[in-house]
This record gives C-alpha cells, sequence and structure tokens, in this order.
C-alpha cells in the first residue's frame, strides 16, 4: 500500500458532490417515500434521514469502513475482499446492490486517474472509500465523518428535489442531521457485529424498482 501523508485537501476532494461517481443519481429510496406520502415536508424528511443515518448508515456503511481501512492498512487482501462481500450481502434491493456496484466502478476509474494503488478485484462504493482513505493517511475518523456528511447531503439535496423544499429549509435539516454525526461515528467504532436494517427504506427501495416515473435511480 502507498500512503501519501494527510492532506485535508484529500477528504475534502473524496466528499465532495461534484466527485464523479453519480451520488446524485440515486436518493436510496426517498424518492419512492415522497410518492407514497410518507415523506412530505421538512419534519418528515428529517426524521427519514436522521432514522436511516441511525439504522443502515452508522450499522453497516460506517464499521464496514472501518474494518476495510484497517485491513487494507496492514495488507490484507482477503479481509478488504471478505470485508466487501459483506457490505453487498447488507444490501437489500437490487437497486442498493447496483448502486454501490456503480458508484465504486465510477470511483475505481477515477482512483486509477488519480494514481491510487487499489486491490485488482472490483470493489464496492464503500471498500474503495475505505481504501482511497487508508492510502491518503485520513483519519479514520475523519473518513467516517466525512462520508456520512456526504451521504446526509446527498439525501437533503434528494429531498429538496422530491417534495420539493426550499434551499433554505434543506440547510436546516442538514444543520440538524449533522449533529448526530459524532455520535453515529462513536457508534460505528464500538459496533460489533455489523447488521441493521430500516424496513422503510427496503420497502421503498423494492417498490421504486418498478415506480411509473422516476428522477433517481433508487
Amino acid at each position: 500500500m502507498v500512503t501519501k501523508g494527510f492532506n485535508q485537501v484529500h477528504l475534502w476532494q473524496l466528499i465532495s458532490s461534484a466527485l464523479p461517481v453519480g451520488t446524485f443519481h440515486y436518493s436510496q429510496g426517498l424518492e419512492q417515500a415522497v410518492s407514497c406520502g410518507w415523506v412530505m415536508n421538512d419534519d418528515t424528511a428529517l426524521d427519514w434521514i436522521k432514522g436511516a443515518l441511525e439504522s443502515s448508515i452508522s450499522k453497516v456503511d460506517l464499521p464496514l469502513i472501518a474494518r476495510i481501512y484497517e485491513a487494507w492498512k496492514d495488507h490484507d487482501i482477503e479481509m478488504v475482499e471478505y470485508w466487501d462481500r459483506i457490505s453487498r450481502a447488507c444490501r437489500e434491493t437490487s437497486e442498493l446492490r447496483e448502486e454501490d456496484a456503480q458508484m465504486g466502478q465510477a470511483l475505481s476509474r477515477l482512483a486509477v486517474d488519480l494514481d491510487e494503488q487499489l486491490p485488482k478485484k472490483e470493489l464496492g462504493f464503500t471498500t474503495v472509500f475505505a481504501v482511497i482513505s487508508a492510502n491518503n493517511e485520513i483519519p479514520l475518523n475523519e473518513a467516517l465523518l466525512g462520508y456520512s456528511w456526504s451521504w446526509c447531503e446527498n439525501q437533503v439535496l434528494s429531498a429538496v428535489k422530491l417534495i420539493p423544499l426550499g434551499h433554505r429549509a434543506g440547510q436546516k435539516i442538514l444543520r440538524k442531521v449533522s449533529e448526530e454525526l459524532s455520535g453515529s461515528v462513536s457508534d460505528a467504532l464500538r459496533c460489533e457485529e455489523i447488521g441493521g436494517t430500516a424496513p422503510g427504506i427496503v420497502l421503498a427501495s423494492a417498490r421504486h424498482e418498478t415506480q411509473y416515473t422516476r428522477l433517481f435511480r433508487s
């Protein structure tokens, strides 16, 4: 593994909405939740996003990133690939699996252009994110905060488009949900068993696969 020394800007680049991995294509079931009337205003959007952060991101994505990050630092490719398989298994609908795979492919292509060292096997987005974070010696705590912030920001932007909400309302939601991020990261670092589910998100994602008109891929 090649390390480069920590540069804060590398984290900003990795979590930027301008990163060409297609994040803006995905709502992770939020589009269907709006269509069904489960999410209809700023209060219900905040509840939805906070619920997903607590039930899914802090119990699956963040602890997986932590394990992959440490495995890559230890040059343990077998464990990196093992946790990547676990990551895919935790995506409970075809849309969510495709999202992780497609964004992983896009980030891997970018990583090649940026001269990042990656495992040779095709990997999902959370795995590639963890590997690039380790390559650049981004402290794990900051990498997890950055990942969760980027996820929250994309969910808020999706809500702004779908409900729709004004941008000021969106910023209020983002401020409130961002107050939960440090706790989510702490929970993830203490997590002993990976796994969690948000039945509403799973149902919304499955129903979204046959939604008649869609702005988002998930």
